[in-house]
């Protein structure tokens, strides 16, 4: 069985860029409980540092997780 990160970030890095249709998809997943784990949350991190580029709304992604993990 193929490791879940592996197989996120191939979908979400796949053309290099992050776009606002990925972010959505990454919002409802993760946050689909109101939580996120220090796994979701590093990995969120992980994509953005890999990404040629990404748009805004990660940004306001991470930070909104960030505060949820305080």
């Amino acid at each position: 069985m193929a490791e879940w990160r592996k197989v996120a970030k191939a979908c979400a890095l796949g053309d290099g860029h992050i776009s606002q249709q990925e972010v959505k998809i990454l919002r409802e997943t993760i946050l689909v409980d109101g939580h996120i784990s220090k796994s979701e949350y590093d990995f969120l991190l992980e994509i953005k540092a890999e990404a040629k580029s990404s748009v805004k709304v990660l940004d306001e992604l991470i930070a909104e997780c960030e505060k949820l993990l305080k």
